[in-house]
């Protein structure tokens, strides 16, 4: 087949940025000719995939948008992108709405079914966040501005989409309802645990046998529950569970998370490491704790059970999918529930051991090839 993507971003900012490269590279692996639109400032050397470079230069959340900013730049460079995938494309391919805009304008230059990734619930991630009161001022207000954004970007996708993926069925579920969009278009393709991220040297290097280094791999922030851990964990320390350490692997401002830690009292437990390659913390740590207020499909977490680090996470988005098991599993923004999963896991090590026996069991369940499902979702499409 002959697949057409769109990378405009000048840097890899999220994991979902990475892994949609990687698909792509995977699919031109495959045998298919694929070629991908990226940003020419962007410093990115393919493997498989043919890169059409076009220059664009914007600001993260900057004016004007860069979705507009896209669409403009992929306008005015229209005859070189026609040269450079010649007559024949079957499928334009995006991940996310920041390229959205840019594919309807393509897919109707050159009439091409789009398939639309949908990788983040945005809208109901949103409301969560505003009702969790962890949101500053200025994020509240941009949330509140940007939700009638959100809602018109799923409804074009609805509309223009021929195929739309998703990463679990509550996210579908919820999608239909909003858009009253046809089920039929619908397919779910899960994350996966495989290279080229989760190396063969880290399976299963995990062999933790009791608790005492604790992980959080997400944003510096309140946004991802790491303030409802940080209480949790006051809590452990208050029942008479002293030994640990917690370090805190990801970006963000420290300064206000850093401040909550000082009223907790709890700063002799925490250790900011920064943004690094999370796999040699969870090959070493004892147990990951993922106390994110909504997230689809997490690659931290697949990460971590690829190398038999433990984990417990809320009971979120696609999270229920993921883990399952109740043993592995707390209540969004519960803090003596998370309290007591981390207490039982480092008081009872029967306990702890049949967690990281349901993570590996979990694990298993997503060693699969990713590239061939999105293929075959195509090619059922198309007919080839």
């Amino acid at each position: 087949m002959n697949i057409l993507g769109i990378f405009l971003n000048n840097t890899i900012r999220t994991g979902g940025d990475r892994r949609y490269l990687e698909l792509m590279e995977e699919l031109a692996g495959r045998g298919n000719r694929v070629f991908v639109i990226m940003n020419s400032l962007f410093d990115y050397t393919p493997v498989h995939l043919q890169r059409i470079c076009i220059p664009v230069s914007y600001t993260y959340r900057g004016f004007p948008p860069a979705s507009w900013l896209f669409r403009h730049k992929i306008k005015a460079n229209l005859p070189l992108i026609k040269n450079a995938i010649g007559p024949a494309v079957d499928f334009l391919h995006i991940h996310g709405d920041t390229h959205l805009k840019a594919a309807l304008f393509l897919r109707k230059k050159f009439g091409l079914p789009l398939f639309y990734a949908f990788r983040c619930n945005d809208i109901d991630r949103a409301r969560i966040l505003r009702k969790s009161g962890g949101l500053t001022v200025g994020e509240y207000l941009f949330s509140v501005i940007y939700d009638p954004v959100n809602r018109h970007r799923e409804k074009l996708a609805a509309r223009y989409a021929s195929l739309i993926t998703f990463q679990n069925d509550v996210d579908r579920q919820l999608f239909l309802r909003r858009t009253s969009a046809a089920s039929s278009k619908t397919v779910i393709i899960p994350g996966n645990i495989g290279p080229p991220r989760c190396k063969p040297e880290y399976k299963n290097k995990n062999q933790s046998t009791e608790v005492k280094k604790i992980l959080y791999v997400g944003v510096v922030s309140s946004s991802k529950g790491l303030w409802d851990l940080l209480a949790a964990l006051t809590l452990v320390k208050k029942s008479g569970l002293h030994e640990f350490t917690c370090s805190v692997l990801g970006r963000g401002d420290q300064t206000r998370t850093k401040d909550f830690i000082k009223k907790l009292n709890i700063q002799d437990h925490i250790r900011f490491e920064g943004f690094k390659d999370p796999f040699p913390f969870l090959a070493s740590c004892d147990l990951m704790v993922y106390p994110t207020l909504y997230d689809a499909f997490p690659d931290t977490v697949l990460e971590a059970l690829h190398t038999g680090c433990p984990v417990l996470a809320s009971a979120v988005g696609g999270l229920p999918d993921m883990l399952q098991y109740d043993e592995l599993l707390f209540p969004a923004n519960d803090v003596r529930k998370i309290a007591d999963k981390i207490k039982k896991c480092m008081a009872d090590k029967k306990y702890y051991d049949s967690v990281r026996a349901l993570c590996h069991k979990r694990a298993q369940v997503y060693h699969f090839d990713w590239a061939e499902r999105f293929e075959k979702a195509m090619r059922d499409y198309t007919g080839k």
